[in-house]
């Protein structure tokens, strides 16, 4: 079977499998990634999409509010395909969802159907196609979200597949773009290309059967070579690759947030600024690359700063919102740690239990002399350590604080299906006025 047949069968399948159990987990996903978009709609990324000046309907506000949800980098991942789906693809349904006047429970199938088809891929092109600098949020992200809005709109097997073969002509972005308005914007144009693709598709524009293996496939030009699709996963088994985040920072910083937070926990006193010689942080390579900025100048850059995020742990506690503002970042108490703090990369073999990579061991040297270890394998947020309900409230109510009291309301309406369309939830967003646009 050709590989875009393959991808559109599992695709459907996935769509077909969505009951009440995948609806309780996806809908607090959905919740989540309206949080942060909320959030993100000041920000630069999804302030500026929102007010860019091009043709109107649901690829403007799909790309607009995708960047947006992006643009905290507080959203989920996915893995294996080391994507943040959730921002591209929740915000690319309810655009879609809210032009066609369609029922929020729509959105649910095409979103596991995107899933799906995102895991497959990923297991194939991952590590080498992420290691090698692609942004896998707008590569297999884009590919995915052609997959979700094709379901979403009504297609059949063979126009779904064609959308999927249309959106690795659009699939790009580089990770160099980490720390900047930009990598949001990755997010957006995951969800424009998927509605792209899927319209075109669905429009009679055919695509080459294999365009994702294959010689000159997606995988081969993307993957170093790859030629084969990977085994399928399992509909009940996806949810196992997201990760809610719980620290509004690059993934790559969180398992090194935890162990020092672990560290300060036990040490106390013991591990203020002038009792620690030495921060040594030990974790797999490519997370050592994504956080490539060693002394950074604003907030965006902050997030992609092991050394900032490891100053926040132990100067302060668990990292908030608030400090990754511009002037947050500019403080000395937490600047002073810059220097102190170095990262080295392990030797570890791949362990396939954590599909983030592997785990992380910080290491503190105290003024005495006196070494102190711990280490983090599981995020706070990944399927062995889920947010907790208050938790994950909390979060919610830090990103939509614009919305005031009513964010509580939103918070439980999302968790309870009481939120009948998806015109009504983007009209309970302070979202960009498109009778201005």
């Amino acid at each position: 079977m050709a590989s875009l047949a393959a991808l559109a069968d599992q695709a459907q399948r996935a769509a077909d499998s969505c009951g009440p159990a995948e609806r309780v987990w996806i809908d607090a996903a959905l919740a989540a990634t309206i949080g942060c978009l909320i959030g993100g709609l000041d920000a630069r990324a999804g302030a500026g999409a929102a007010r860019a000046r091009f043709s109107s309907g649901a690829e403007r506000d799909a790309l607009a509010l995708a960047a947006a949800a992006h643009a905290l980098d507080f959203d989920d991942n996915f893995f294996p395909a080391i994507s943040h789906a959730s921002a591209a693809m929740f915000p690319m349904l309810l655009a879609l969802g809210a032009e066609a006047g369609a029922p929020l429970a729509r959105i649910a199938p095409a979103y596991l159907a995107g899933l799906a088809v995102q895991a497959r891929i990923g297991a194939a092109a991952n590590p080498r196609h992420y290691e090698s600098g692609w942004h896998a949020t707008s590569t297999i992200g884009a590919i995915g979200a052609a997959a979700a809005a094709a379901v979403f709109l009504g297609s059949d097997r063979a126009v779904l597949a064609h959308a999927m073969g249309l959106a690795t002509g659009l699939a790009g972005g580089s990770k160099r773009q980490f720390g900047t308005a930009a990598k949001p914007l990755h997010a957006g144009f995951a969800a424009l290309h998927g509605i792209l693709a899927a319209k075109l598709a669905v429009a009679g524009i055919d695509s080459e059967p294999d365009a994702i293996a294959g010689r000159w496939g997606f995988l081969d030009l993307h993957a170093g070579g790859a030629l084969e699709l990977a085994s399928e996963t399992p509909p009940d088994a996806l949810v196992r690759g997201l990760v809610a985040k719980l620290y509004p920072s690059c993934m790559s910083s969180h398992l090194g947030i935890e162990a020092l937070l672990e560290l300060r926990a036990r040490l106390g006193d013991d591990c203020a600024f002038d009792g620690v010689a030495r921060v040594e942080l030990t974790m797999p390579g490519f997370m050592i690359a994504n956080l490539r900025h060693t002394d950074p100048e604003d907030g965006a850059q902050a997030k992609f700063s092991m050394q900032y995020c490891a100053a926040l742990a132990l100067e302060c506690g668990t990292p908030r919102r608030a400090d990754f503002a511009d002037g947050a970042v500019r403080r000395a108490s937490l600047r002073r740690w810059f220097s102190k703090v170095a990262l080295s990369a392990s030797n570890a073999a791949p362990d396939p239990e954590l599909p983030w990579g592997g785990g992380c061991t910080a290491r503190l040297t105290l003024a005495d002399g006196t070494v102190h270890s711990a280490r983090a394998t599981h995020p706070t947020g990944s399927f062995a350590r889920p947010l907790r309900l208050a938790q994950a409230r909390a979060k919610f109510l830090d990103c939509a604080v614009a919305l005031g009291e009513a964010a509580e309301t939103l918070f439980d309406d999302l968790h309870t299906g009481r939120i009948p369309t998806c015109a009504g939830l983007l009209a309970r967003l302070p979202v960009f006025d498109r009778r201005k646009a």
